[in-house]
């Protein structure tokens, strides 16, 4: 196909530059990243939260039940205590979600800085 002088005078029809190409991709590529990182970011804090409520959770139930062995509660205190262990153990696994999904938004919303390219042979630095 060749173009008409008109069209290579006016513009139209020439591809983009390579660098506005590179520029577009390496966006894109960086938006993925940020993407795939707060991702990764978001889960790792919901199973981290997880982890640390259940492990409150076992060490309050081991508490409550060597309290009622050891003779420290008594035997009607023990379900209501259990009870409230329980209740917030649930309380804190149902934040869970809302935390992962406000970190996640909160690490895409972050601004990005450019950085810098380096160049190549530049005065006063030396080759590596």
């Amino acid at each position: 196909m060749a173009r008409t002088a008109s069209t290579e005078r006016n513009g139209e029809g020439a591809s983009p530059a390579p660098a506005e190409h590179a520029d577009a991709v390496r966006e894109l590529v960086v938006h993925a990243a940020r993407i795939e990182l707060a991702s990764i970011t978001a889960a790792s804090k919901l199973f981290a939260g997880w982890a640390q409520s259940a492990d409150r959770y076992a060490q309050a139930i081991s508490a409550e039940l060597l309290g009622r062995v050891q003779g420290e509660t008594a035997r009607g205190e023990l379900v209501r205590r259990l009870a409230v262990v329980s209740s917030t153990h649930l309380r804190e696994v149902t934040a869970l979600p809302s935390v992962a999904v406000s970190h996640f938004n909160s690490e895409l919303t972050k601004t990005v800085k450019p950085r810098k390219r380096a160049r190549r042979g530049a005065p006063g630095r030396a080759a590596a």
